[in-house]
């Protein structure tokens, strides 16, 4: 997954069009039964303008007063209490909200062309993101920016604050957004890149490197401004407040050189499995597709780790070590020791051995991946709010400090793997704590989600009603064969998709595997490797099968008729036949 934007225009608008067919297909989907307190909004017929076309808006006075902040958790309580109407429920919150000014955080899509966002969707997730859930049909805002003189409205990359009136689909709305059965429409709009602080006095960052556009339509150099210098020590006191912790020890600072600190990567990379286990690992993840047969998979994973850190805290908080060889004068790199620094103040401050043990383990891909983003989420919360408030611009995900030469290059399903909660980490965090309160944040590290699909889908975090997956036992399988598994383990929604898409790009079938709810899988010493998954019903898992069986027909793909579970099985082609026989429920 990349955070940048799509080579062409084309793949934006393809990506847009993705977005309003599952829109669409929602519309098909029973939804939960509605609020009491709430009345059912009848949809007025389908119709099919452009909004090319000069056609008469409500003339309604324009509304006064301080904007009221909407998220999507809020819209997503519109529900669609029976399929068959075309009808809707809006919470009372937000029907409160109709015809007033509201503002909202969300990401940029084009409607029509990349060329012009005069008119645009906002969605609660980068375009570009392909480990998103397509948005659902409560998740598209259609916004019509307000005339300020400028022929065209430039993309903006970042996270972005909508402000406008917010109008809401219902009968007799002659709006062509509305005729489109958009829900929600915000008109006579403002849109601005979204930074905590939103001043307009900025130092440069590294992002402009990669959004050359967007800084020239700033007015900001083509390359980053040194800081002025500052001791790390320095640093803390700030960190502390914005996060809003306690400094409870002093806090010692040295340096690594770079083979010191490859050997502190190594030595955390080797932790994650008993020395014995990494070979049935690599084997795993070769059959998978995720790694090369030539490669050493931690020598991979250890230079892909070494490209996004620059050091770590001890485990007390006390004691931080940084690559020495960078210069902190240089934002990207100031806004990562950052990050460092806000690790072990968190360390000082909370008992994190719960996240620890995640994110030191490797048998549960699904709940490293998770409790990495949780942390990382909350880590690059805290940088941005340092760069918001000595204006900067904001850390970016994809942030690369140093170059460290001799490592054998990642496939790209490990690299979309392993870079996962850096891409989705600040996105999860942010429906949560979106102007970093450290109440809510320490809520998530206290309270974590243990799955790569809470982190994907944030409303099914602390709702089980609505989500709760299934624990498949580690046995599952010692039956099956005459020996038992040598390696057994849970993927989860984020490598499922990831072995869906075969090295491929991501995004055109995440909407097969969005339907996850479990798995876990069982390696033989022959090669032969099994996955039992768990689909919310009979439809997910029928969607996954079809796409499982035409993207890996290296696998095999059972399902039994009226089944919402879903076998994969790889390995020797005789093995595969072999294991077919067997009985699966």
């Amino acid at each position: 997954m990349s955070p940048h934007l799509p080579k062409s225009a084309a793949a934006f608008v393809s990506l847009t069009a993705l977005a309003l067919l599952a829109m669409l297909i929602v519309w098909m989907q029973p939804q939960d039964a509605t609020r009491s307190n709430t009345n059912v909004t009848s949809l007025p017929p389908a119709s099919a303008p452009t909004l090319a076309e000069t056609k008469a808006i409500e003339n309604t006075p324009t509304p006064t007063g301080p904007p009221v902040r909407i998220d999507f958790k809020l819209l997503d309580e519109t529900k669609q209490p029976d399929a068959r109407k075309m009808e809707v429920v809006y919470p009372p919150a937000l029907e409160a909200l109709d015809g007033n000014l509201v503002e909202l955080i969300a990401f940029m899509a084009p409607f029509e062309s990349l060329e012009d966002m005069s008119e645009c969707l906002m969605l609660p997730a980068y375009v570009g993101c392909f480990f998103c859930a397509p948005p659902s049909f409560t998740q598209v805002v259609f916004v019509r920016q307000k005339d300020d003189g400028r022929p065209k409205k430039p993309f903006i990359e970042a996270p972005s604050l909508v402000t406008g009136t917010l109008r809401l689909l219902k009968p007799g709305s002659s709006d062509p957004a509305h005729e489109m059965e958009m829900l929600y429409v915000v008109t006579d709009a403002t849109v601005v890149p979204y930074d905590g602080s939103n001043a307009p006095a900025r130092v440069p960052g590294h992002w402009q490197q990669e959004n050359p556009r967007a800084a020239a339509d700033a007015g900001l150099p083509e390359k980053p401004q040194p800081l002025p210098p500052m001791k790390p020590e320095d640093l803390v006191p700030v960190i502390a407040k914005l996060r809003g912790l306690e400094i409870k020890k002093p806090i010692k600072f040295t340096t690594y050189t770079p083979a010191e600190l490859e050997s502190a990567v190594e030595v955390r990379i080797n932790s994650r499995r008993a020395a014995g286990g990494w070979a049935a690992h690599q084997r795993v993840w070769q059959t998978l597709g995720f790694a090369d047969e030539k490669d050493d998979l931690r020598l991979v994973l250890r230079g892909l780790t070494l490209q996004r850190i620059i050091g770590y805290s001890n485990a007390a908080g006390d004691h931080i070590r940084y690559n020495g060889d960078l210069q902190l004068t240089q934002p990207a790199t100031r806004l990562e020791l950052v990050k460092v620094i806000a690790d072990a103040l968190l360390r000082q401050n909370h008992d994190l051995r719960h996240l620890d043990t995640a994110l030191h383990g490797d048998t549960n891909t699904d709940a490293r991946l998770a409790a990495t983003a949780v942390f990382q989420g909350d880590l690059m919360t805290t940088a941005r709010l340092f760069a918001a408030h000595h204006r900067l611009r904001d850390p970016s995900p994809n942030a690369s400090f140093a170059f460290f030469g001799g490592y054998p290059a990642a496939k790209t399903a490990l690299q979309q793997l392993e870079t996962m909660p850096w891409q989705m980490g600040p996105f999860f965090t942010d429906q949560f704590a979106p102007n970093g309160e450290p109440m809510a944040l320490n809520d998530l590290l206290q309270k974590p989600p243990t799955t790569t699909a809470a982190i994907i889908h944030p409303t099914f975090h602390g709702r089980p009603q609505d989500y709760t997956p299934v624990e498949v036992p580690s046995t599952f399988a010692d039956a099956l064969r005459d020996s038992k598994p040598i390696a057994t383990g849970i993927l989860g929604e984020a490598a499922v998709l990831v072995w869906l898409e075969n090295n491929a790009e991501l995004g055109p079938h995440m909407s097969a595997a969005d339907g996850w709810r479990g798995d876990r899988y069982a390696f033989w010493q022959d090669g032969t490797l099994l996955i039992e998954t768990h689909w919310l019903d009979e439809d997910e898992a029928a969607e996954f099968q079809e796409a499982a069986t035409t993207q890996r027909p290296d696998f095999t793909v059972i399902r039994k008729a009226n089944s919402s579970h879903v076998h994969l099985i790889g390995g020797p082609e005789a093995a595969r036949a072999e294991l077919h026989k067997r009985p699966f429920s």
